[in-house]
């Protein structure tokens, strides 16, 4: 049989055995188990932010725009750059499709291009109602609407001013995008109208009857028959049946 003194050494022994056992064990558990840093990765949002402030300092229009953002593979994986992206262009910003680049200079460098699509927006003047070939335009015909300009190329009005009370060149239908092109000047006279001659000598204003020779608009020479001295002069036309004689 063991002593007494023995078989308190073998006790002693046995039970720091199991406490070394049962740290092993917990060491090895902690470990087993102890989160791993997850790595941190860009997110595409925060480029496309980058992106788009970019154009709004960058862009070369002053229309209202929108801006249309290819989006980047889900699958790409870019490090976290712990400065602001680099963001940067070859060409000026404007209307249609550009390539943009971005990129982080720190750490883990990285460089990628982000496709965009710039579409500018205006408020556009239409046709109301159809408007015959001859037909004067009046303001009641007129109205405006907000519209994708990027392949108009500066050919659209934006106000009525220039089109205003002139006439049609062509038949055109209700929904139609003015063009300055598709008008003229409203004709004034017409030829065998009756005009009121106004001739000034010596800043003496002289009226005279007469008889247009030709059709014209506000501002035009034509040839106008008088009626008192069977004469054919040039006058302006400065209003409706009213000529003003050519010095």
């Amino acid at each position: 049989m063991l002593s007494m003194k023995q078989s308190d050494y073998i006790n002693g022994l046995t039970g720091n055995f199991m406490i070394r056992l049962m740290l092993f064990f917990a060491i090895a558990f902690l470990t087993t188990n102890a989160p791993h840093a997850e790595p941190q990765w860009q997110t595409h949002e925060s480029i496309y932010e980058a992106v788009k402030s970019y154009v709004a300092q960058n862009i070369n229009t002053t229309a209202e725009y929108e801006i249309n953002i290819i989006p980047l593979v889900n699958r790409l994986n870019l490090p976290l750059c712990s400065q602001p992206l680099q963001v940067s262009a070859s060409n000026l910003m404007k209307a249609g499709r550009s390539s943009i680049g971005v990129r982080c200079n720190v750490g883990k460098k990285w460089a990628i291009f982000v496709s965009v699509i710039i579409k500018p927006f205006d408020n556009v003047v239409i046709l109301t109602q159809p408007l015959q070939k001859g037909e004067t335009a009046t303001a009641q015909y007129f109205s405006t609407v907000r519209k994708d300009v990027s392949q108009l190329h500066d050919s659209y009005l934006t106000t009525i001013d220039t089109v205003l009370n002139k006439q049609a060149i062509r038949a055109l239908s209700a929904g139609t995008m003015i063009m300055t092109k598709d008008f003229i000047e409203q004709k004034l006279v017409k030829r065998g109208d009756k005009v009121l001659i106004i001739a000034e000598r010596a800043g003496i204003a002289i009226k005279m009857s007469g008889i247009a020779q030709s059709e014209g608009s506000r501002g035009q020479m034509i040839r106008v028959k008088n009626q008192n001295s069977e004469r054919v002069i040039n006058a302006t036309i400065i209003d409706a049946g009213q000529v003003k004689a050519s010095q």
